[in-house]
């Protein structure tokens, strides 16, 4: 089943993001190879980096200023599964909650994924 659109937001800041180009999709693989190679450190820069790339199709300004938007690690994370969520990387089952997935983001930008 096709992802629906997901709102997703940081500080102030919402967004709607559509399901993943394949283009997206192929630019966000090699930052999540690059976050397992690099186990137990923090990510915040890659989790902005996926995030990014999923707003640079509707809303291109907000990509390219997304460092100066005022937001908690936690917002970073849930924005994050969101996109992963979009792009296929993380599925979501019928009734599953929207939180599925947040563990493995928070995982991604305080440690680092486990091996």
């Amino acid at each position: 089943m096709r992802p629906q659109p997901e709102i997703i937001c940081l500080g102030a800041h919402e967004w709607r993001i559509r399901p993943l180009t394949l283009a997206q999709v192929q630019a966000i693989e090699p930052i999540l190879m690059a976050t397992q190679d690099a186990k137990g450190q923090g990510n915040v820069a890659s989790a902005m980096a996926i995030v990014s790339i999923a707003l640079s199709r509707d809303h291109a300004p907000v990509a390219e200023s997304l460092s100066e938007i005022e937001a908690t690690a936690p917002e970073l994370a849930a924005a994050m599964t969101s996109v992963l969520r979009l792009g296929g990387f993380i599925e979501t089952q019928a009734g599953a909650s929207d939180a599925l997935g947040e563990s493995e983001a928070d995982a991604i930008i305080s440690t680092g994924p486990s091996a």
